[in-house]
């Protein structure tokens, strides 16, 4: 074969792999989109709960699959904590019992990627800022979070933030 039909076959059959490509990146973005939305109105769910003084239960089970596990890492625990989703909830609720508040302000989100193919996956990764108060102690911090969905809901979040240093701020 000369070069010039060796170059034209190289191209056709390059085609469909760039085009493939391209659906399964606009795929992925699409997805991120929906589960950044999701999570975005779940933290300004969480915000207004804490806010508003007539709201005593959490009402953000359907946020979360039934099998959601939140992880964190304290300080001696280097491989986390395991919170399931009923105890993560009524954790909240409970700080919000002791007149305590927390308040997530800013964010920075960007996509996430699988742990095992390093592809863009859905997920959400974020950076934020918070304030948590103790009624008129208040303490700043910074956290990480890592956010996986399943089906469009929230199955796992992986957060590393100072609660050593926060706990010990708020003098408890």
């Amino acid at each position: 074969m000369n070069n010039k039909i060796k170059k034209l076959l190289l191209i056709l059959l390059s085609v469909p792999l760039l085009f493939s490509c391209g659906e399964k990146k606009e795929t992925n973005n699409e997805e991120f989109t929906k589960n950044l939305e999701h999570f975005k109105n779940l933290v300004n769910y969480i915000n207004t709960y804490f806010i508003d003084s007539s709201l005593e239960n959490l009402e953000i089970s359907n946020y979360y699959t039934e099998d959601f596990i939140f992880y964190s890492y304290p300080a001696g625990k280097k491989k986390g904590v395991e919170t399931s989703k009923i105890d993560y909830i009524n954790n909240l609720e409970q700080m919000k019992k002791m007149n305590m508040s927390i308040n997530i302000g800013h964010s920075i989100y960007l996509p996430g990627i699988n742990e095992v193919t390093f592809e863009a996956d859905g997920s959400v990764r974020v950076y934020y800022g918070a304030t948590i108060s103790n009624d008129t102690n208040n303490v700043d911090f910074s956290g990480y979070q890592t956010v996986n969905f399943k089906d469009g809901k929230i199955s796992g979040i992986w957060e590393w933030a100072d609660y050593g240093g926060v706990s010990n701020q708020l003098a408890f």
